[in-house]
């Protein structure tokens, strides 16, 4: 296990700076997640880290030794990649060995920290084949296996189930899950599922052009989202952000009201700034907090766009009066059906406010 720092990492490619000044700590046999849309630089951030890429800025450290100028080998670390890179003229048993021989570790060493890989990641039957007459859950579970034999201090994954169909993901996500728990060995991994994101990391760090948005827990990410691009990007379906405007400012609480002319009273915390009348804001609320029927603090009434019923819930998408769309969640059928008009409700207290500069107005404890 190892602890990796980053202190203000930039990384340019001629003139276009596409890393800017990260400040990072992972801990010691912690498993942090980096997400964001494509091209917001987390595969440049972990190729950085593995030494693929040169740090333009700023220092690297792993394990307490800066690694700047350090070779991928005299890293410590092991990558897994989206493609499975296997050489399709080995065995599995010789794939995973292969890297072990180039190191020139003793045969017995090599032996035992094969099969011992292969028992971990169960395909110790797969040993004496080669990559054609494998699956691709099999083949990324020896990509993996391969990473293992080696002992590093630290795993890079970078997007390893995208090439996989949806029923292998999760089979393979849930073997990675278990992997953690068994070697408890520090892990970074990059995805732009926040899926596999929110059910693996022990911490989110959520990029956007190049810059941290949020680093914290999933939780702490999906409860209490630094600002819009958060709010936004983290949930499935994602948060509904509907533009609003403050009425009234009040000690622990911002009225606003929707373009529909619904009312909304928010609990904001005690050192929250206050806003002036007027003042554009943005009302978030989960899918999971609109309630069909109008229950809650404040109704909001429009028409069903479209229906989507997955089985054990249904998510109904609507136009609202003030002309915004957004999707209400409930377990089950739901009886709505397209273009018929329907209220639905939300309470105040799971509410989110961001200012007009698309920061979170701190909300009041829970």
């Amino acid at each position: 296990m190892a602890r990796v720092e980053l202190r203000g990492v930039s990384k340019s490619f001629a003139a276009a700076e596409v890393i800017h000044a990260v400040d990072l700590d992972v801990a010691h046999g912690e498993f942090v997640v980096f997400v964001g849309p494509s091209g917001c630089g987390k595969s440049t951030l972990l190729r950085l880290i593995a030494g693929l890429e040169d740090v333009t800025s700023g220092d690297l450290f792993i394990d307490g030794a800066r690694v700047n100028d350090a070779l991928p080998s005299q890293r410590g670390i092991a990558m897994v990649f989206q493609s499975y890179a296997l050489y399709p003229h080995m065995t599995v048993y010789e794939n995973m060995a292969f890297g072990l021989q180039l190191a020139k570790a003793r045969r017995e060493t090599i032996d035992q920290r094969v099969r011992e890989a292969a028992r971990i990641l169960q395909i110790e039957h797969l040993l004496d084949r080669k990559p054609k007459a494998l699956s691709g859950g099999q083949r990324q579970r020896v990509a993996i296996g391969r990473a293992i034999t080696r002992e590093p201090k630290v795993f890079l994954f970078d997007e390893p189930l995208s090439n996989l169909d949806a029923a292998l993901r999760v089979q393979t996500r849930l073997e990675i899950a278990r992997l953690k728990d068994r070697l408890g060995a520090t892990m970074i991994y990059v995805t732009h599922d926040q899926v596999e994101a929110m059910t693996l990391a022990d911490r989110i760090v959520v990029l956007q052009a190049g810059r941290v948005e949020q680093v914290g827990s999933p939780l702490e990410l999906y409860g209490r989202p630094r600002n819009l691009f958060v709010a936004g990007f983290i949930g499935s379906p994602r948060m509904n952000l509907l533009e609003a405007a403050v009425e009234a400012a009040r000690p622990g609480a911002l009225a606003v009201v929707l373009p529909g002319g619904t009312k909304v009273t928010v609990p904001v915390a005690p050192t929250a700034p206050a806003l002036a009348p007027g003042t554009k804001v943005t009302l978030g609320v989960r899918p999971e907090d609109v309630m069909l029927g109008g229950q809650g603090d404040a109704a909001i009434s429009g028409r069903v766009l479209v229906v989507e019923r997955l089985g054990a819930e249904t998510y109904v998408y609507l136009r609202s009066a003030g002309d915004q769309t957004l999707v209400a969640r409930r377990e089950g059928g739901a009886a709505a059906a397209a273009d018929e008009p329907v209220t639905v409700g939300v309470e105040a207290r799971r509410c989110h406010l961001f200012g007009p500069d698309g920061l979170a107005v701190e909300r009041a404890s829970q």
